[in-house]
């Protein structure tokens, strides 16, 4: 019977030793990847930061979005980050790879990793400079906002990984428009300003 006892102990702490924890698996990279899984235009909802001073520079735009778009045969995919900040559209453009579960930025030496989500029409973005330090998560969606408990899933996340400062995008405020040029990305993110239509 002691033996027993033992053995049913040993196999219940292997297991629990075994099991993923709750962060673990909040914060598993998605398996696979393809541009098409984030090709078009998401609507920024919410984004959580190490550094507080850059959410207090994220709260005076308006609005944001991001813009996949691949327009050649080459690798390389546009990325855009749309910004409405006051009366103005900023456009910062930039190529990046697809690279695993998520995408590399070899000019400014950054990592993005999407991370598995329940939200169907949601994508979430993990910014590292230096492998294992997260800067910064971001919620994109299809939509303007999300559901309740699709946020709090967002925010475990980023607690996650120890970023617990969020800011919410005010989903009533005007998105600026998708002005993105049908040629390849130039090497260094550059920033242009249009005004809205």
């Amino acid at each position: 019977m002691f033996a027993l006892c033992v053995i049913v102990l040993c196999c219940w702490a292997s297991v629990s030793h075994s099991a993923p924890t709750p962060c673990e698996n909040l914060i598993r990279p998605v398996e696979s990847l393809s541009f098409h899984d984030v090709k078009g235009s998401w609507a920024l909802v919410s984004v959580s930061a190490a550094d507080p001073n850059y959410l207090e520079k994220q709260k005076l735009s308006d609005s944001g979005r991001a813009f996949f778009a691949n327009y050649t045969d080459r690798p390389e995919i546009s990325f855009t980050r749309i910004s409405n900040v006051g009366d103005s559209c900023q456009y910062m453009q930039t190529n990046i790879t697809l690279e695993g579960s998520g995408f590399v930025d070899p000019q400014l030496n950054i990592t993005m990793t999407l991370l598995r989500r329940s939200c169907p029409d949601c994508i979430v973005v993990r910014l590292d400079k230096i492998p294992g330090q997260p800067l910064r998560l971001y919620l994109f969606s299809r939509r303007r906002a999300v559901e309740a408990k699709e946020m709090e899933e967002f925010k475990a996340q980023a607690e996650c990984l120890s970023l617990s400062e969020h800011h919410v995008m005010d989903p009533t405020k005007e998105l600026c428009p998708e002005q993105i040029s049908r040629h390849a990305a130039a090497p260094t993110e550059a920033t242009t300003e249009a005004q809205k239509v």
